[in-house]
């Protein structure tokens, strides 16, 4: 029996084997080398188009090639060159760790090497940026430093951070708000609602990187992922694909920022004053239900973004939270492909 069922999964792995796979064909796949850091940056989609979208991944820890697995991305690709890069210390990077390095700057800093990487091997390109969660924050502070964005047409901020304080206390109002109606559920689970009252009074002000509860809890309020079947449906992850026929690793599934005491300084994080140099056309475009990074904070960035208010927008995504590419990904398409063109030869 167990000869068997050996076969049969060794079969299996030959068949995958043998199918081809646009994980090691399509696009170009190169690293970027700095400070000790082996970021890998693949860019795929349309490329005969002028249009180059640079996308900065959520985390801190995630992976960027993630985002091709997102039908919206995927449509994206159809018109544009989408660039999908993993952060240092991010999804399959690899190289030397120092803590030195593990610091919101050298992310900024990485962020301009590979924006000045894209520019040497794709001259006369325009380019637009687009951050998702961590990655919005981290956009922002790139953009928001040394007249980084004057190299692009528009920033897109999806669902993204700006102000870990302040996204804090949202979540926790986020949570809050549904804690009630979920202690009157028939059958609700009375002990564990209530476990999440105890935990804030106990810690009223969490840290947004340092603490993973309030995530767990906005999970269970529904808060990042608006309709999980469907989600499912739309959007699945072909994990025998990446396991065995990708560039990508185990590492894919592994989050590498791990430390509470780096987590603990990344708390502090405030790109606010970053928004104030922040002139171009620029999209929030967010979850309407998005528990995560609640929606409120795309009206904090539009407050406060320099950008002309002819040129900036704030779009909200009915029934969806905290993944619009993978939850609503005709809309998001509509919404992103629409800016890009608005602004194209601006």
């Amino acid at each position: 029996m167990k000869n068997i069922i050996l076969y049969i999964f060794l079969s299996g792995l030959f068949l995958v084997g043998c199918e081809k796979s646009e994980y090691l064909a399509a696009g170009e796949f190169f690293h970027l080398s700095h400070k000790g850091a082996n970021m890998p940056v693949w860019v795929k989609g349309n490329f005969t188009s002028d249009i180059i979208i640079i996308t900065v991944h959520g985390g801190p820890g995630d992976s960027g090639m993630e985002h091709h697995i997102a039908p919206g991305f995927k449509m994206l690709e159809e018109d544009y060159l989408m660039v999908y890069w993993d952060q240092r210390y991010s999804g399959m990077t690899q190289g030397h760790y120092d803590v030195k390095t593990q610091t919101p700057d050298q992310f900024i800093e990485d962020t301009e090497k590979v924006v000045q990487l894209i520019q040497q091997k794709y001259p006369g390109k325009k380019l637009y940026m687009m951050g998702h969660s961590w990655g919005g924050q981290l956009s922002a502070g790139y953009l928001g430093r040394d007249n980084h964005a004057d190299n692009f047409q528009g920033w897109i901020d999806l669902d993204g951070s700006i102000y870990g304080d302040l996204e804090s206390q949202l979540m926790k109002q986020y949570i809050m708000d549904r804690v009630p109606a979920k202690m009157a559920e028939p059958g609700a689970d009375q002990e564990f609602w209530q476990f999440i009252i105890d935990f804030y009074q106990e810690n009223p002000a969490p840290g947004n990187y340092s603490s993973p509860e309030p995530y767990w809890y906005v999970a269970a309020c529904g808060g990042d992922v608006y309709d999980f079947e469907t989600y499912q449906e739309i959007a699945p992850v072909p994990y025998i694909q990446l396991i065995f026929k990708s560039m990508f690793s185990l590492s894919f599934y592994v989050d590498a920022f791990y430390s509470p005491e780096i987590n603990r300084l990344w708390d502090e994080l405030n790109y606010t004053p970053e928004l104030g140099n922040i002139t171009i056309p620029s999209l929030m475009l967010w979850g309407a239900e998005d528990g995560v990074v609640p929606a409120e904070v795309a009206d904090y960035i539009y407050e406060h973004l320099a950008t002309d208010p002819s040129m900036k927008e704030v779009v909200k995504i009915p029934e969806c939270c905290h993944g619009p590419q993978n939850e609503t990904p005709a809309t998001f398409y509509q919404e992103v492909s629409r800016f890009v063109e608005t602004y194209k030869n601006l």
